[in-house]
């Protein structure tokens, strides 16, 4: 993977400005890609792929957000509601600047694929059996990483940034009933029904439904991540049955 690395550090450095509020918000994403590399490698050893498939995933989960970069340059946000949709854009990206030294046009076709798909709601029905498999192993080891950002800005102390948080409102003791809902009939949360951290939060936990792999709901639950995520709720009865099914989902 040293090329392709190489290649995804000179193509992010193509995007900074010097303005450094704009950089950290693209650095940030840098980083993100490396650690949902990292989080694939710790993926696919257990799901007995061949090499070219292995070489694919790991390949699209560090190019799984090729998209974030030309999106935050024209519109300066990460909320695909308020700009582009990030995963088309990230295939687009990479059918112009060509996925870096891939010759199989095999693998080619699953990485652009896997980039597209990524951010879904859900896999359409038109995705072939292995770029399904691909696409979930982009969207669990996203979803890992994306938790460990968002509790560095979303704890009492942490970071703080309005990009990062999509612009939420800061109300510690308001939450969507929708999202709640949702959890609980065994879905995930809606992007369009946040309207503050709280809700983030929920949608985070609500991730625990898509999460496809045992390895990966086994990280989730050995780093604390539930028990964080919960935590950050208000104290109200509504949101007393949540832990329950969080937890009978991730022990599954």
């Amino acid at each position: 993977m040293h090329a392709h690395i190489r290649w995804f550090e000179e193509y992010v450095a193509g995007f900074l400005t010097g303005n450094p509020e704009d950089d950290h918000h693209l650095q940030l994403k840098r980083e993100h890609s490396l650690k949902v590399l990292d989080e694939a490698r710790a993926i696919t050893p257990t799901l007995g792929l061949d090499a070219a498939a292995e070489r694919a995933a790991h390949l699209a989960a560090l190019l799984h957000d090729a998209g974030r970069f030309p999106q935050y340059r024209a519109y300066k946000t990460f909320r695909d509601s308020q700009s582009v949709d990030h995963g088309l854009l990230g295939a687009r990206t990479l059918r112009v600047e060509g996925v870096p030294d891939v010759r199989d046009a095999r693998v080619r076709a699953l990485v652009r694929g896997a980039v597209a798909l990524h951010n879904r709601r859900a896999l359409p029905p038109f995705a072939s059996p292995e770029l399904a498999l691909l696409a979930r192993i982009v969207r669990d080891a996203d979803k890992l990483d994306i938790v460990r950002i968002m509790l560095d800005h979303l704890r009492p102390g942490g970071q703080r940034s309005d990009v990062v948080v999509l612009h939420l409102e800061e109300d510690p003791e308001r939450f969507s009933p929708a999202i709640v809902e949702q959890i609980m009939a065994g879905r995930i949360g809606d992007y369009s029904a946040m309207r503050t951290c709280n809700d983030f939060v929920l949608l985070l936990l609500s991730w625990v439904h898509d999460l496809n792999f045992a390895a990966s709901r086994r990280a989730f639950r050995l780093r604390g991540h539930a028990d964080e995520l919960l935590g950050l709720l208000p104290r109200d009865p509504r949101l007393t049955p949540l832990r329950d099914r969080i937890y009978t989902v991730l022990d599954t």
